[in-house]
């Protein structure tokens, strides 16, 4: 096979050059933004792809749009002679040598199964949920011996974290990790990155560019991981329980959590893809079990009509109409009662991951909005919001603030 040069277009700096000569299975770059770590993580997959012919190399992105960027760079980074076709439509690159690279999303995990991967890229990997790894993509590296490289920007102290220090550890032969600040990339200028010292929370810096694993991601909820302990438990009798029922709509998930009066969450239950039906004698069921629990439900749009049918099926709910107020007085409670550690929650990855990520923006006139960064789901959050609206001891006048939304 002719001989080739390596990855036109591509002169690393000294950062990117540390990350290349890693030897270890795994490798975990913690990166401060633009620092280069998209362009670094394509080279590595074309490096690969090419010394090992026949291989199958996968790129997963928390969203489509992510996977895309890779796909574009490895298409014009890939050496002349040795592109063999590529797949626009499915986003698959094919080398001359047999090989494979196929760029991904992780907005549905099952898509991802089936296969025997040889290198992997996991991208923003700080805003996947851990048991995307555990149980999709490090089985799918076990038959080939597969080797993985884990890329992001840290966001709290969630899985990535975890994969992160076990890096660092010395007696985890197989992993290795770094820390990439936004300043050790020589193309940024050094007066950009002292002028965001300057402007922005020391929080907020300290990740963003010094890729540093603060405490609570700079994000809306502060103290989570101070709320995090026990486990789900049965209903006892006469106790009163809360729940919050967040209905999953095209790509969302429906939640249901369940809390007692002591703002412990005893029940929680996320479930994808299934009828209205099942979903019903699903939520019907649990809350039942718990002593009929009282349901806030998100009533809005769809929920009309699954609030009524709910009720009818024996069910005590009471709903809650999303506007961007009444959205911010359900999330802003839930600080205060985290902030308070007046809720406890089980170790549960997915809720843990989106309070981590969850993120405020800026509206027109001053006003904030609530919600998941974009890609990422809050079905979580707001079902938890919703059963923690419905528990006594919070500041919000709820019979009032529900009368002026018109329930």
């Amino acid at each position: 096979m002719t001989k080739i040069k390596m990855l036109r277009l591509y002169r690393p700096h000294a950062g990117q050059r540390a990350l290349h000569e890693s030897y270890a299975r795994f490798r975990v770059a913690a990166c401060g933004r633009r620092w280069g770590k998209t362009v670094a993580a394509t080279a590595e997959m074309i490096k690969h792809a090419w010394q090992k012919p026949g291989s199958l190399s996968f790129w997963v992105a928390p969203v489509l749009r992510q996977s895309t960027i890779a796909f574009d760079l490895v298409k014009r980074a890939m050496p002349r002679g040795a592109l063999a076709a590529i797949h626009k439509v499915d986003r698959r690159v094919s080398l001359v040598n047999g090989s494979v690279i196929e760029f991904k999303s992780a907005e549905i995990p099952e898509n991802l199964r089936g296969f025997g991967i040889d290198f992997l890229v996991v991208d923003e990997a700080a805003f996947l949920a851990g048991e995307l790894w555990e149980e999709v993509l490090r089985p799918a590296l076990s038959d080939r011996q597969g080797r993985a490289l884990f890329i992001g920007t840290p966001k709290g102290r969630n899985w990535f974290f975890h994969l992160f220090a076990r890096g660092m550890d010395n007696g985890q032969a197989n992993w290795e990790s770094f820390t990439f600040p936004t300043g050790n990339n020589p193309y940024i200028r050094p007066e950009e990155i002292e002028d965001a010292r300057r402007s922005l929370p020391e929080a907020v810096f300290a990740q963003e560019y010094l890729a540093r694993f603060i405490d609570e991601g700079a994000g809306v909820f502060l103290g989570v991981n101070d709320i995090i302990r026990g486990k789900l438990a049965d209903p006892l009798p006469d106790e009163r329980y809360t729940a919050g029922l967040d209905i999953g709509r095209h790509r969302d998930y429906t939640v249901l959590t369940i809390i007692n009066p002591s703002g412990s969450v005893v029940y929680f239950d996320r479930f994808f893809r299934t009828t209205w039906t099942v979903m019903k004698q699903r939520v019907t069921s649990a809350v039942k079990r718990y002593n009929r629990a009282v349901v806030w439900v998100d009533s809005t749009g769809v929920g009309d009509p699954i609030l009524e049918d709910l009720i009818r099926m024996g069910a005590a709910c009471r709903g809650y109409r999303f506007t961007n107020e009444s959205k911010a007085a359900l999330v802003e409670n839930l600080i205060l009662l985290i902030d308070e550690k007046k809720i406890v929650i089980p170790p549960i990855q997915e809720l843990v991951d989106e309070l981590m990520i969850f993120e405020t923006r800026n509206l027109p006139g001053g006003r904030v909005s609530y919600g998941a960064p974009a890609g990422f789901h809050d079905d979580c959050v707001i079902s938890l919001a919703l059963a923690a609206w419905g528990i006594r001891g919070t500041r919000v006048n709820q019979s009032d603030f529900v009368r002026t939304l018109g329930f």
